[in-house]
C-alpha cells in the first residue's frame, strides 16, 4: 500500500491543537463579549446614539440579534435581544443607518431539524432610536410566496434597499440546488413602516441570454453593496457585476466580470469599492475544509474604467506564527480564506488604504494596500479555540457548509468603528475587540 500524500495526512486529524490563547500580532485585546452566552455571530453593524455606541450581532444559532453596548468597549454590555420570529428563521445579516434595523429573514438552514416551509421570508424593520428597546415597524415579506429568503444584503440610509433575495428560476442553479437563485431586489424604504418593491435586477445570465452559467455553477447575487449610482455585485460563482442603480426601477449592467474558473474556484462573496481610489476589492469564499476546493483569494482590481475592470494584484495568504502549531492554515482545519470584509458603511471608520478580513480558521488579518501594486499584511488576531460551542452540528472532517459543524476558529464578520476598535464575530468565538497597535483610537468612549 503506498504511503499517503502529507495532506491527506493531517486531513485525518479531526481537531488540530487547541490554542488556550489568542495570537496577535501589531494589535492589542481591548475587550470581549460572550454576548450572555450567545457566542455565535454573524454579521456586525455599529450605531452611535448621543455619546454611546453600540453593535448589532446576527446569530446562526441563539435566533435574532443581539444589541451590545460598546461605549466602553473594555467591558462591552448586552443592552438588548431581538429575537427572530421563530427557530426556523435566521436573522444573521442585518443593516443599520438612521437609526432603523433592516433584519433580514432567511430560512436557517444551518440549524438541524429546521422546516424552511415555516420560516418568515423578506425582512424586517425596527426603530432603533433606542437601541435597547427596539420596536417592530414593519414586515415586508415579498411579493412572490416561493421566495426562499434574504441574504446578506445592503441599506446604508436614504429611501432604497438592495436586497439579496431568493426566489425561483427555471434552468438556474444556486448552492447545488436547481431552479432557484438570487437577484437583487430594490426596496422604496423612504416609509420604513410601508416598505415597497420597486424592481428586481436580473443578471442577463439569469434570464437565459448571452453565455450561459457553467455546469453545476452557483450562479446568484451573493451581496450588493451600493456606493452612489452604482451597485457592486458579487455573483457566487459568476463573478462580480458593476450595475447603474441610478434609476431604481431599471437598473442596468454596465459590466460583468467571470473569475470562475481560471483565477478562482468560485464564489465571490464580497465587493467593496474605493470609488476615490478607482479600486474595486474583491473576496472569494472557502467552502470546504482543509482548502480542498481550490484558491480563494483578496484581489483589488482597477475600476477608473467601470466598463472594464483589470485585475490589479493579489493580497498574500496569510501564514501562521511559531505561535501557532500547524505548518498552514490549510492543516489547521475548518475552512482556510476570505470571508467577510469592513464595508465603510454609515458610522463605521470610512478606510481606502487598508483591508480588514474576517478569514474564517486564520481569525483577523489586516492589509496595507496603500500601494495596490504590493498590498502587505500588517497585522493578525487569530481568537483562541472555543470552550463552548454552541453550533448544534456534527463536525465533518470534509466540510460540508450546511450540515458540518464548526469545532475550531471559524471568524465571521469584522467591523471597524470611528475610534479606531476592531469588532471580529465568529462561530463560537464570542465578540473579540482589538485595536492595531499604535492606533489613536480611545478605549473608553
Amino acid at each position: 500500500m503506498s504511503e499517503q500524500p502529507e495532506w491527506k495526512s493531517w486531513i485525518r486529524r479531526r481537531i488540530s491543537t487547541p490554542l488556550d490563547e489568542p495570537v496577535a500580532t501589531n494589535v492589542d485585546v481591548v475587550g470581549y463579549s460572550d454576548m450572555g452566552g450567545r457566542v455565535d455571530g454573524q454579521q456586525l453593524q455599529f450605531q452611535t446614539v448621543g455619546e454611546d455606541h453600540y453593535l448589532y450581532v446576527g446569530h446562526p444559532f441563539s435566533g435574532g440579534i443581539t444589541v451590545l453596548d460598546v461605549t466602553r468597549p473594555s467591558d462591552p454590555q448586552v443592552a438588548a435581544f431581538i429575537p427572530a420570529p421563530n427557530e426556523h428563521t435566521w436573522h444573521i445579516k442585518q443593516q443599520v443607518a438612521d437609526d432603523i434595523l433592516m433584519a433580514a429573514c432567511e430560512v436557517a438552514f444551518f440549524k438541524p431539524g429546521v422546516d424552511g416551509g415555516q420560516a418568515e421570508r423578506g425582512v424586517r424593520f425596527y426603530d432603533v432610536s433606542d437601541p435597547a428597546s427596539p420596536k417592530l415597524l414593519s414586515h415586508w415579506r415579498g411579493e412572490d410566496p416561493t421566495d426562499h429568503g434574504v441574504h446578506r444584503s445592503w441599506w446604508n440610509g436614504g429611501n432604497y434597499a438592495y436586497l439579496s433575495n431568493m426566489i425561483d428560476a427555471p434552468g438556474v442553479s444556486y448552492h447545488w440546488r436547481s431552479g432557484r437563485t438570487r437577484v437583487m431586489t430594490i426596496l422604496d424604504v423612504s416609509d420604513p413602516e410601508s416598505p415597497k418593491r420597486v424592481s428586481d435586477f436580473w443578471h442577463p445570465v439569469q434570464l437565459g441570454e448571452g453565455p450561459a452559467a457553467l455546469p453545476d455553477e452557483t450562479f446568484g447575487v451573493h451581496f450588493p453593496l451600493v456606493h452612489g449610482d452604482r451597485a457592486y455585485i458579487a455573483y457566487s460563482d459568476g463573478g462580480f457585476a458593476i450595475v447603474d442603480v441610478s434609476d431604481p426601477a431599471e437598473a442596468r449592467l454596465v459590466s460583468h466580470v467571470r473569475t470562475f474558473p481560471e483565477l478562482t474556484d468560485g464564489q465571490t462573496h464580497t465587493c467593496v469599492p474605493l470609488p476615490d481610489r478607482g479600486i474595486l476589492v474583491v473576496c472569494e469564499e472557502p467552502m470546504a475544509n482543509y482548502g480542498l476546493e481550490g484558491p480563494k483569494n483578496i484581489r483589488l482590481w482597477d475600476i477608473s474604467d467601470e466598463t472594464s475592470p483589470t485585475a490589479i494584484s493579489t493580497l498574500p495568504l496569510p501564514e501562521p506564527t511559531e505561535a501557532e502549531p500547524y505548518p498552514s492554515y490549510f492543516h489547521k482545519g475548518e475552512r482556510f480564506g476570505p470571508h467577510n470584509m469592513h464595508e465603510n458603511h454609515q458610522g463605521t471608520k470610512q478606510v481606502t488604504d487598508k483591508v480588514y478580513n474576517a478569514y474564517f480558521n486564520a481569525g483577523l488579518r489586516v492589509f496595507d494596500i496603500s500601494d495596490p501594486q504590493g498590498p502587505v499584511e500588517t497585522a493578525s488576531f487569530v481568537p483562541p479555540t472555543p470552550k463552548t460551542i454552541v453550533d448544534p452540528r456534527p463536525y465533518m472532517r470534509i466540510f460540508d457548509v450546511v450540515h458540518g459543524g464548526v469545532r475550531d476558529v471559524c471568524s465571521q464578520d469584522v467591523l471597524v468603528d470611528p475610534r479606531g476598535n476592531v469588532y471580529l464575530s465568529g462561530m463560537n468565538d464570542g465578540i473579540w475587540i482589538v485595536q492595531e497597535t499604535g492606533n489613536e483610537g480611545s478605549g473608553s468612549r
